[in-house]
């Protein structure tokens, strides 16, 4: 019979499962503020009225605010508040081409990679976002498109290319222009090219997966970003 025995001390602290603080639920409100463009570039905000509208204490909304600004989001303007920072054209320019580049290395490795279970997940992202194709919630038509692109960065089995997709994600929204999934076609036109790119990953074929998704980005690019992409 196998013995029993304690977990004391096997778990240190600050690895435990803890309610997220007030610090961590501002830094991410806030952050999806300032990606999903609510906060507008270039503008000035007073952090006073930040705390009022998230109802918390200065403290943990200042601390969030530093964090963010470590991750070049915004700047502090002693006296004035926080300004949320643009991204000039050949920062826009990069984080386009990188995506690319990493998109079709991460859709190449999971159509090597890819367990049954990566593609049942894969699966569900692009129905979810089919039977949202027609929503007037532009916010959650992008969390679902980047849900779908996150699982096939996931099904690559590289942690680092998944880091690297999902902090590119974020930036680009940034600066998309978030008028795609305002009409049907533009959202089903996506959903055709995602569709493509998951049978390729589903039939384990690596290099028409690699080029749907370059065929899908350069299409996507075209589609609202033209006046910073030429390929």
């Amino acid at each position: 019979m196998a013995e029993t025995k304690s977990a004391e001390g096997i778990f240190p602290d600050h690895v435990r499962v803890k309610t997220p603080t007030y610090k961590e639920q501002a830094y991410k409100l806030i952050k999806e503020a300032i990606l999903y463009q609510k906060l507008t570039p270039d503008a000035i905000y007073s952090q006073e009225e930040i705390c009022q509208q998230l109802g918390i204490s200065r403290t943990p909304v200042r601390e969030a605010l530093l964090e963010l600004q470590k991750e070049g989001y915004l700047l502090f303007y002693r006296g004035k508040g926080i300004q949320i920072v643009s991204l000039d054209r050949k920062a826009i320019h990069d984080i386009l081409e990188i995506r690319i580049y990493q998109e079709m290395a991460a859709a190449e490795l999971a159509a090597k990679r890819a367990t049954e279970e990566d593609v049942a997940w894969i699966a569900e992202c692009l129905e979810t976002q089919r039977k949202h194709l027609n929503s007037q919630d532009i916010d959650l038509c992008y969390r679902l498109d980047h849900k779908f692109h996150r699982a096939i960065a996931k099904a690559s089995h590289n942690d680092l290319i998944y880091q690297s997709i999902d902090e590119v994600l974020d930036h680009y929204l940034r600066f998309e222009v978030l008028t795609i999934y305002n009409s049907y076609g533009g959202a089903n036109a996506i959903w055709t090219e995602h569709s493509a790119l998951y049978e390729a990953i589903k039939a384990h074929e690596p290099q028409k997966a690699r080029t749907a998704a370059e065929e899908h980005l350069q299409d996507a690019y075209r589609r609202t970003l033209g006046k910073y992409w030429h390929d």
